[in-house]
């Protein structure tokens, strides 16, 4: 064990106070919350960046980031099923096991990013096209989202082996690793974006390459494959998140990936199932012109902040705990959700009243286009609302996740999006002519459903019991 987590990680079953769990939660989520702020900030920036090309260069990002989140949702099936064995492991005191788990996820997240790799880049241009979207917006989208593709085996890999740290209780190593790629990406991002003479900053012409979009796309594929490559080097250094001596040879089993993929299946269908549902009804917000896709895509963009602090919050629950049912004292674990439950229900409140309050502000900041801000305004009211009742039942699912039983959370996603998200959003923006608005409701409704959803089953009390 490394002194960072040795630092923060007390013993499961030992006495705790309530000031030391909250500590304990706090070393795990600080660094988790870091690395999530500087990939969002990036996004961010990426979109400040483009948003200097027009509206155009706005809608197609917006277009493609849907698109590729769906893709993110698939790199769950490694990640959480990882964390889930190697926490586990980890709170029944067999790094040997642990490491063995590891390197299957590595494998499968090997496996899995070559396929997503390849099928993103055929598939990418039949999926803009089943948008029928302006063809100047088509020509921007389909090259980025080829590009974008092609890179993503480096992403699938780079969250095996981040997903190993957690379960061992170190969030740090991630964490730096990763400001090294955002920071990386974030220099070369304006340098290949604009052309001498398109940006200057403080007197500093910074663009060189002008390739637009594509420059964008160029650099997070260069940023991905150089933290993938700084990663594996790191995980097979003596900082790797397993002691040397029980990193020996590793025969790779059938059973070694299909525990992986059991428990992470589920929550890579938990996560598709919104952006999925939602991928249909970009149809219909396309329906209303390039601004509308504009204003969805920057409302996305801006309400992901508020996963900075809950991804922090949710790495620190799932950990501690398959750690404590991994030791055994499911009650400490119960007590953790609690704990995170508080955390919650504060954050909630505050990006509530941030977001009602400074919509609009948010919004111009990207596009400052009149039609855009309109549509955007109504969505990013309507989802920080909708913040007050999904933001607590994130540890919830957190906890599920962390022990094992992915398969509540999918089911109270797939029902909460399909059969109800779907035909309301669409009812109401199209026969009943709410337009965007109708779009935005039916969003509203899904994210009600699905929280109580959650709420009931985390109240049965089996993922407890639930043996990895």
């Amino acid at each position: 064990m490394t002194p960072e987590r040795a630092e923060h990680t007390t013993p499961p079953g030992g006495a705790q106070t309530t000031v030391d769990a909250y500590r304990e939660m706090w070393g795990l989520a600080w660094p988790v919350s870091v690395s999530m702020s500087t990939v969002m900030l990036l996004m961010l920036a990426n979109l400040f960046w483009i948003g200097r090309l027009g509206t155009q260069a706005v809608a197609a990002v917006s277009l493609t980031s849907h698109i590729l989140f769906m893709a993110f949702g698939l790199t769950q099936i490694v990640f959480v099923g990882t964390v889930a064995v190697v926490a586990r492991r980890t709170g029944e005191k067999n790094p040997r096991e642990g490491y063995v788990a590891s390197v299957h996820a590595i494998v499968l997240g090997l496996l899995l990013g070559a396929v997503v790799s390849v099928a993103g880049y055929f598939a990418a241009a039949p999926l803009i096209s089943f948008f029928e979207i302006e063809i100047a917006v088509s020509a921007i989208a389909v090259p980025y989202l080829e590009l974008t593709f092609a890179g993503h085996i480096f992403f699938f890999v780079s969250m095996a082996i981040g997903a190993s740290y957690q379960g061992t209780g170190d969030t740090r190593t991630p964490m730096v690793l990763n400001a090294v790629v955002v920071g990386l990406n974030a220099i070369i991002d304006p340098i290949l974006i604009f052309a001498p003479g398109e940006l200057v900053l403080g007197g500093l012409d910074v663009g060189v390459a002008g390739l637009g979009v594509l420059g964008a796309a160029i650099a997070d594929v260069l940023a991905s494959a150089l933290g993938c490559g700084l990663f594996f080097a790191l995980y097979r250094s003596h900082r790797g998140p397993f002691p040397r001596e029980v990193r020996g040879h590793v025969r790779l089993q059938a059973s070694g990936l299909g525990q992986i993929v059991r428990i992470g299946v589920p929550a890579s269908v938990t996560m598709l199932a919104r952006p999925l549902s939602t991928f249909f009804l970009l149809k219909v917000i396309a329906s209303f012109g390039t601004t509308a896709l504009a204003g969805f895509g920057i409302v996305l963009r801006a309400f992901s902040l508020n996963f900075i602090p809950f991804a922090g919050l949710n790495a620190s629950v799932a950990t501690l705990v398959g750690q404590r049912l991994g030791a055994n004292v499911p009650d400490e674990a119960r007590i953790v959700v609690g704990r995170g439950l508080v955390i919650a229900i504060g954050l909630s409140i505050s990006f509530c009243l941030i977001y009602s309050t400074f919509a609009e502000p948010l919004i111009a900041i990207f596009d400052s286009d009149p039609a855009v801000v309109a549509v955007g305004v109504p969505f990013l009211l309507i989802i920080a609302f909708g913040q007050l009742f999904t933001g607590p039942t994130m540890p919830l699912a957190a906890a599920m996740n962390g022990a094992g039983d992915t398969r509540p959370p999918m089911f109270a996603a797939l029902f909460a999006n399909w059969p109800v998200k779907l035909p309301i959003a669409y009812a109401l923006a199209v026969p009943l002519g709410y337009g965007t608005s109708g779009v935005w409701m039916g969003m509203f409704a899904s994210m009600l459903l699905e929280s109580l959803l959650l709420a009931l089953w985390f109240r049965r009390g089996r993922w407890m019991t639930k043996s990895v």
